[in-house]
């Protein structure tokens, strides 16, 4: 049933305006994700990050048949493919420390759904003379095609199961649009295609799908309870904390299901081979948890643990860091549904659950994961969202709340782009930088504290509109006030501010040195580049540090706001003459064009680590 439900709508059978409203979505979404999503980017991978604990089990298994699971072969493969690694070694990514041995974190249930894709990739790379290593080229594109499939995939199924529940073909088909398009699902649809979320999205979807038609259906009972069964096993195997979507069940159970009296169809062969399927996913689960760890129950995340009694409840929904109601407000206004749902058990359990498993995420060492790990279970917001809209069809006001959910959609893409260009940035981000950038797509250089981290502050101001600044002045463009400071051909290099070191500044403290400033460039300006330099008492350099505004952040023809900063260390200047002084020094260091710097920061700040170990 669900494999011969085609993701891909035929023309043929498209025969209502519905119908084609879907199918022109369904290929929008292959189209962003051909145009859009890098297909050979050495900085983005298809298989990355989480995705590549996921995905290890498949190359292990089939290619270098490490039946340990030791994954020796790892790192040599991964430097043969990727250009880049945020960690010392590249299987830190995945492998953490379990009873004095490295095991693989992450569970298999992705590996399962990919080996289809996995194969065919396998059997191109040899034909095609790619490296058959399991990470190449065409085993890249494999999972990125997969994403896209069982990201297709769940998306018909949410529409399928909007229709069970509403019985509206309006309702149906605008809900799935306004939540791809409209939250994190469309980030992680499109661009994070091997981490988890999109896929527990969709399997989620499906099996909500299967458990309705089982407890309402008269009919194929025995194939939607196989189907279910085989479905919270997968979502289970991907994530196993995504199992707690059965507590949501009770929605679907009608009024005295289990007095009335029906019948489970004959067991069918393809019935026993999903059963198979069934005991074989969780078989394999457990021999491979038992091959890693000695036990078939492990935790495997070892270290990273739920702090209940220190939950971001609050800040997951509302913080400028990571809140959903403020990311994705479609989030928020699928909330206004909970009144025109059909019983009181759906008003109650929906919105209790996911504010259930809202906080159960905020309580995680890493609570600004809730951002993302509750894509999951988005199909629960859907419901919502389409009792809101059904109620809004009733009362005819849908074209009102269609230019609502149309801005919600065009707010969610252009924060989507700022967090992606770090314009916005997920664990720093607080008032001044949200509203400061609410419209900027273009990129820039900034050094973000938060407010509540800091414990001193020095500040120095200069706007340039006195004689104490000893360079060249100018009034042909301004930030504000009358002057500011001009670096061209003539006066390529100034020296902006000295400070003797300040006072605050002492041993076993965290310092930063954070530089700002406005800046107004021609067109024809191609890059400048700021000089931090720590000076002893002979005027003697310690230590330099640079910084640059290239083309990329850089806005010609209009003032731009720049930050720069620099976090002091103790063992910077260690076994070196004790600090006198602090210089900055800007250069238009190719000599070409003009550029205006005005209203300059300097700030000394002494800062605790919150917000940087989030517990």
């Amino acid at each position: 049933m669900f494999v011969g439900s085609l993701f891909f709508i035929k023309m043929s059978s498209i025969k209502n305006i519905y119908n084609k409203f879907y199918f022109g979505f369904i290929l929008s979404i292959i189209i962003v994700f051909f145009c859009f999503r890098p297909l050979n980017s050495p900085w983005h991978k298809f298989i990355a990050g989480d995705g590549l604990g996921y995905y290890a089990y498949l190359p292990a298994t089939y290619i270098y048949h490490d039946s340990n699971y030791e994954f020796k072969w790892f790192n040599k493969v991964y430097n043969n493919n990727y250009d880049y690694c945020s960690f010392e070694s590249p299987d830190q990514n995945f492998l953490v420390s379990y009873q004095n041995k490295k095991i693989n974190k992450y569970y298999q249930g992705l590996s399962y759904i990919w080996l289809p894709f996995f194969g065919t990739a396998h059997i191109i790379a040899k034909l095609c003379h790619y490296p058959a290593d399991g990470f190449s080229l065409p085993y890249q594109i494999a999972i990125g095609i997969a994403s896209l499939c069982y990201l297709i995939l769940g998306l018909f199924y949410l529409r399928k199961l909007l229709f069970k529940l509403f019985q509206h073909h309006t309702t149906a088909t605008i809900v799935p649009v306004i939540i791809f398009y409209g939250s994190s699902l469309f980030y992680y649809g499109i661009y994070m295609n091997s981490l988890s979320h999109s896929y527990s999205f969709s399997f989620i979807s499906m099996f909500l799908y299967a458990c309705y038609c089982f407890f309402n259906e008269s009919e194929n009972k025995t194939s939607y309870l196989v189907y279910s069964m085989l479905l919270i096993i997968l979502i289970i195997c991907i994530r196993p904390i995504n199992g707690l979507i059965v507590l949501s069940l009770p929605i679907f159970v009608p009024k005295n299901f289990l007095k009335t009296n029906f019948t489970f169809q004959k067991i069918k062969f393809h019935h026993l081979c999903i059963i198979a399927l069934i005991l074989g996913a969780i078989i394999h689960q457990f021999v491979i948890l038992y091959i890693q760890t000695g036990t078939i129950i492990p935790y495997t995340y070892s270290n990273e643990h739920f702090y209940f009694n220190q939950s971001h409840f609050i800040d997951v929904l509302l913080s400028y860091q990571s809140g959903l109601f403020i990311y994705c407000p479609i989030v928020l206004i699928s909330f206004f549904g909970i009144p025109f749902l059909s019983n009181q058990k759906l008003k109650m359990i929906l919105p209790c659950f996911f504010l259930v498993i809202v906080f159960l995420y905020s309580s995680w060492w890493y609570w600004p994961i809730t951002s993302r790990a509750i894509i999951d279970f988005y199909a629960i917001i859907a419901i919502l969202l389409g009792a809101l809209i059904a109620k809004l069809i009733d009362i005819k006001k849908l074209k009102i709340g269609l230019v609502v959910f149309i801005l919600c959609i065009g707010y969610y893409q252009l924060k989507s782009t700022q967090l992606q260009r770090g314009i916005l940035q997920e664990n720093y981000t607080y008032s001044e930088v949200f509203w400061r950038n609410f419209f900027r797509i273009h990129a820039t250089n900034q050094y973000l504290i938060p407010p509540k981290s800091i414990i001193q502050k020095e500040i120095f101001e200069e706007n340039f509109e006195t004689d104490s600044y000893s360079g060249v002045r100018d009034q042909t463009h301004h930030h504000q006030g009358n002057y500011s400071i001009l670096l061209n051909e003539k006066n390529p290099f100034s020296r902006i501010f000295a400070f003797k070191y300040p006072t605050l500044f002492k041993p076993n403290l965290t310092k930063k040195i954070r530089f700002s400033f406005w800046c107004y460039g021609s067109n024809d300006l191609k890059s400048i580049h700021i000089y931090l330099k720590f000076y002893d008492k002979q005027h003697q350099v310690l230590l330099e540090t640079p910084f640059y505004i290239n083309q990329e952040t850089l806005k010609p023809e209009t003032w731009d706001f720049q930050e720069f900063g620099y976090q002091l260390s103790d063992d910077d200047f260690k076994n070196k003459a004790p600090i006198d002084s602090i210089e900055f020094f800007i250069w238009n260091n190719e000599n070409k064009g003009e550029a205006f710097i005005d209203e300059v920061n300097t700030e000394f700040l002494i800062t605790n680590n919150s917000y940087e170990i989030i517990q």
